[in-house]
């Protein structure tokens, strides 16, 4: 992976290691059939980005599902190191790939 898309990937890492610890914290007060909207940060690869995702804990949850996934603004997107897969009102969801998808997988919290 060249440097740039190196950097770029571990942005949207670290962005994803924050929202890990939002859903823990609203975890333990949430139900199965909680529809209550919690507040993410994008996780694009712009360090400086401070937008935040309306999301419900099930949606976030079916994201993190797969270690290459991530869940970003309309328009945040980096085509060189992901393509979105779907979109919400508010977010959209990409899968990183090649070099980029490996280092998700390898650095997710969850395996």
């Amino acid at each position: 992976m060249d440097p740039r898309e190196e950097r770029l990937a571990r942005n949207e890492l670290l962005f994803r290691d924050v929202n890990e610890r939002i859903a823990g914290v609203a975890e333990p007060h949430s139900r199965e059939d909680d529809q209550h909207v919690y507040e993410f940060l994008c996780e694009c690869s712009n360090v400086g980005c401070d937008l935040r995702l309306p999301l419900t804990l099930a949606a976030y949850e079916q994201v993190r599902s797969e270690p290459a996934y991530f869940v970003v603004a309309p328009g945040h997107e980096l085509p060189e190191i992901e393509a979105v897969v779907s979109r919400g009102a508010d977010y959209q969801v990409v899968r990183k790939h090649g070099e980029a998808a490996e280092l998700a997988e390898d650095e997710d919290p969850r395996s």
